[in-house]
């Protein structure tokens, strides 16, 4: 478990969820935009409860690794979310091949074939 602080407050999660965290508000800044995130933490009894938090380019979280008597809840859905918005923000973009051909604007009125 992380405990993952922010904002004056702080709560445990998963390894695997607080790295997630981590690695998307990092790549956030090349869209210069915010996420609104829902995580799963752990309690101080052991219950999971849903953090929710706004992150964006200038967010400033600390990771540091906790021990937990606590299991950890299901992370599965929330990784794949996660990994999804960051392969979503660092994919090379594509563009329509009509995008990306040069072409000048020149119509065949325009040549004079006579010189």
């Amino acid at each position: 478990m992380k405990r993952i602080s922010y904002g004056g407050a702080s709560f445990l999660t998963p390894d695997d969820v607080a790295d997630a965290l981590l690695e998307l508000v990092t790549v956030l800044g090349i869209s210069h935009t915010n996420e609104t995130l829902d995580l799963p933490a752990v309690g101080d009894d052991g219950d999971t409860l849903i953090v929710t938090m706004v992150v964006g380019p200038m967010s400033a979280l600390m990771s540091v690794p906790e021990f937990s008597p606590w299991k950890g809840p299901d992370t599965t859905l929330v990784i794949a979310v996660l990994n999804a918005r960051i392969h979503a923000l660092t994919a090379p973009k594509s563009y329509p091949i009509e995008e990306t051909i040069a072409t000048t604007d020149v119509d065949w009125h325009d040549v004079d074939f006579t010189e």
